[in-house]
């Protein structure tokens, strides 16, 4: 009996094991290694931070979300050894004749010198709880989103999270008397998706008085003295929400699968590692990969897939057909294609969706729509989608 193992259970691991299930013989093992019992949509967790969802309604367990015939192991994975495709578990050691690495990204608030002790974040769901207080308690003063490092997950989110925050000050008769601001080391939102899909982020943004600061480099956060540290100078703030600094999971690293630039180097069209330190068949989806992309905007910056749940899941479909074609005896024919979506809500449950062709040349394509309330159902029914039982 074969064995396929697939570490992490998020987007990309949910979406692998369902469609291989579907696809590989009865008899053939398939084991997701997570260490965390629920499955929780990110993109859900800024209706949390406002208050306008509880944590019970954006989560669901994840043996709720396998379809039978897959094993979930909830452990902690203690290293990885790509070449002989064994993983140590906090449940046991695994051997896998097939294996998908989908933990993710890890969040590490102390990359940036006082970050941890300054500031809110809504990138885990304990975080969103803890933001909805600090925002619920806030009276008025200068607030500041800090993206301080980039890549991270979900592009849009600062942006979206910034809409939002007006929308619900505006609600609260608080508006007038808060200074609101997004300072970023980017050069434009959403740098990938192109010049203009920044421009209309920005229009929102301006539209609604909200500062944008970009090409800001933090060097650290006073807590105390509640001041940020650019290399451009000082700003002062009142509250504080930080998009964490995103890195690939130590184990991965110590693996020797990480590259220079911190993150695990895929094929972009089958997701097979790309290091030495892997054998054939042991595969990489989701945060954790790097995906170089074909086109650029400028010829000297190369160009690597954003970290998105829609990408990892459909990272996650492919990989499990190719593994379904390696257990029929048969030559894998799919390719992930660099197509994907995004939501970014704007307020008042309004939004537009974002439709990217990430693997067009000379460079990447995204289109969006103006906000609607339509497009705002159309998130609700996709998060609600991944919260149901497959069928």
């Amino acid at each position: 009996m074969s064995t396929t193992v697939i570490l992490g259970g998020g987007f990309g691991g949910l979406a692998c094991a369902r469609a291989l299930r579907s696809r590989a013989p009865d008899d053939h093992r398939i084991v997701v290694v997570d260490r965390s019992s629920d499955f929780l949509v990110g993109a859900a967790k800024t209706w949390v931070m406002l208050g306008e969802r509880e944590p019970e309604q954006i989560t669901r367990p994840r043996a709720a979300l396998l379809p039978p015939g897959v094993t979930l192991s909830r452990a902690e994975v203690g290293r990885v050894d790509a070449a002989s495709r064994r993983v140590e578990t906090s449940a046991g050691p695994l051997k896998a004749d097939h294996l998908v690495l989908a933990l993710g990204a890890q969040l590490d608030m102390g990359a940036v010198p006082g970050l941890a002790e300054a500031a809110h974040s809504f990138y885990t769901l304990e975080d969103a709880v803890r933001l909805r207080s600090a925002l619920e308690a806030f009276r008025g003063g200068r607030l500041i989103l800090l993206v301080a490092r980039t890549p991270f997950q979900c592009p849009p989110a600062p942006y979206e999270a910034a809409l939002l925050i007006h929308a619900a000050l505006l609600r609260r008769g608080l508006r007038a008397n808060t200074t609101l601001e997004v300072w970023t080391v980017e050069k434009a939102p959403m740098p990938t998706a192109g010049p203009k899909m920044g421009e209309r982020i920005v229009d929102e943004l301006v539209a609604r008085d909200i500062g944008f600061h970009a090409l800001q480099k933090v060097q650290g956060v006073d807590s105390t003295r509640r001041r940020i540290r650019f290399e451009s100078g000082e700003v002062d703030y009142d509250l504080l929400i930080a998009i964490p600094p995103h890195r690939a999971p130590q184990v991965v690293v110590e693996a020797g699968l990480a590259d220079a630039a911190g993150w695990v180097p895929v094929d972009s069209t089958t997701l097979e590692i790309r290091a030495n330190a892997a054998a054939s068949q042991v595969y990489a989806i989701g945060d954790l990969a790097g995906v170089p992309l074909p086109g650029r905007y400028d010829p000297s910056l190369p160009l690597v897939l954003p970290k998105a749940g829609v990408f990892a899941a459909a990272q996650g479909e492919v990989v499990a057909a190719r593994l379904a074609a390696a257990l029929r005896g048969e030559a894998a024919a799919a390719t992930f294609d660099g197509r994907g979506f995004c939501y970014i809500e704007v307020g008042e449950k309004q939004a537009m969706r974002g439709d990217g062709s990430f693997f067009e040349l000379p460079h990447p394509v995204m289109r969006a729509q103006l906000p609607d309330q339509a497009q705002y159902r159309d998130k609700v029914e996709w998060v609600t989608g991944w919260l149901s039982a497959p069928g």
